[in-house]
């Protein structure tokens, strides 16, 4: 056959199609015996005429039984619109009905719970989740909802066992959440000085997630409080090998407990090795720091120049430019350099250093939480301007 014609008869072929359908739910709706109404509301939603099919519906509302499951839709139509008093309203009077089915009242009372979550409503949202987590039809959506209610409201015990719950009915892994619950708990337990609690659940965190980046640090942070600062040490080191792109997560905690074990060359070359090694910018700029604090300006200028020569960085070349104002004894060329450390500075200013790969969000420190899509362990450090 000539391809020309195929531009021809598939359009046709489509329509075709379509209409057969239009017709097959036309005379479904008719041995139903579905009041004319509701035909024109069909029509209405085929023309994309979605305030008017709505509005039509509505006015219905008290029609029979046959009925009740456009009634249910249109509930959720109005909800996905964000109008969830209209939603609410058609749900409530659903569920007040004395001719429903069973499936049909479990149905309308799980579309309410989600209008009442739609609504921020998370208490009466709650309520009608747990009545339905009875139910094995609702129990594993019902308890998703659940779960997100409950770190909503930071309840990270009723978290951990509802999400115990889902990892035993659900094929999903849920391993992160639990990890990140259990840190949750571990952090409230360091901040009211509860550090055998605080380390007990950090070990239960090793058990569900062995390179969870939050446990490791804080395993190393109640390691120090305790004043074991090479053990700190030795745990927060475990991220070079096991997540290298969050090293510099830790590096004011080593240099910390460096400092405060007087192993200021141990420190000096943790620095300069694991940022040559990871060519990581910011261990570069604490290395230069750490040279400064020692009054080794020269080597700190010299290490900038060459690491500015092998990777151009602005973070670096700030640093530098830093480093030529204090040591020039000439006003005016300070000044010139200072133009320039301006210039610099505000790009860097309004730069984002961590990003979420799931949707886009950007801030300038790690939030173990997306606080845009709310995911766990989806922020991690974008790359750094040239």
């Amino acid at each position: 056959m000539d391809p020309a014609w195929l531009l021809v008869l598939l359009p046709v072929a489509a329509a075709s199609g379509w209409f057969a359908a239009s017709a097959s739910n036309i005379r479904f709706f008719k041995r139903k015996k579905v009041p004319a109404v509701y035909l024109q509301g069909l029509n209405y939603l085929l023309n994309q005429q979605n305030d008017k099919a709505i509005e039509l519906f509505l006015n219905m509302l008290e029609i029979g039984r046959e009925t009740i499951e456009i009634h249910l839709t249109l509930g959720k139509l109005y909800r996905r619109r964000g109008e969830i008093e209209r939603a609410t309203l058609i749900h409530e009077s659903l569920i007040n009905r004395s001719d429903l089915t069973s499936e049909q009242r479990l149905q309308a009372l799980f579309e309410l719970g989600c209008d009442f979550y739609a609504a921020g409503i998370l208490d009466r949202a709650e309520k009608i989740f747990t009545e339905l987590s009875e139910d094995s039809n609702y129990e594993e959506q019902t308890c998703e909802f659940l779960r997100d209610i409950y770190e909503q409201e930071k309840e990270w015990d009723k978290c951990i066992e509802i999400t115990r719950e889902l990892d035993r009915k659900s094929s999903k892994d849920y391993s992160s959440h639990l990890a990140h619950y259990h840190c949750e708990k571990v952090e409230k337990f360091i901040q009211q000085g509860a550090y055998d609690d605080a380390e007990a659940y950090s070990q239960e965190v090793a058990t569900i997630a062995p390179n969870c980046v939050r446990a490791i640090l804080q395993i190393g942070r109640i390691k120090a409080i305790r004043g074991d600062h090479r053990g700190a040490i030795s745990t927060w080191r475990t991220l070079e090998q096991k997540n290298p792109e969050y090293v510099t997560e830790s590096v004011g905690l080593v240099t910390e407990s460096y400092k405060a074990i007087q192993a200021m060359d141990e420190l000096t070359e943790f620095l300069k090795s694991t940022a040559e090694a990871a060519s990581s910018v910011p261990l570069a700029v604490a290395y230069v720091d750490v040279l400064e604090a020692q009054q080794n300006h020269a080597m700190a200028e010299k290490f900038l120049i060459g690491w500015i020569r092998n990777r151009p960085s602005l973070h670096c070349l700030h640093r530098l430019i830093l480093l030529k104002v204090k040591s020039s004894g000439d006003e005016n060329l300070a000044s010139d350099f200072m133009l320039i450390e301006n210039l610099i500075r505000s790009e860097l200013e309004v730069a984002s250093r961590y990003e979420c790969h799931q949707c886009g969000y950007t801030a300038k420190t790690l939030h173990w939480q997306c606080p845009g899509c709310r995911g766990w362990d989806t922020i991690t450090a974008s790359p750094l301007p040239g």
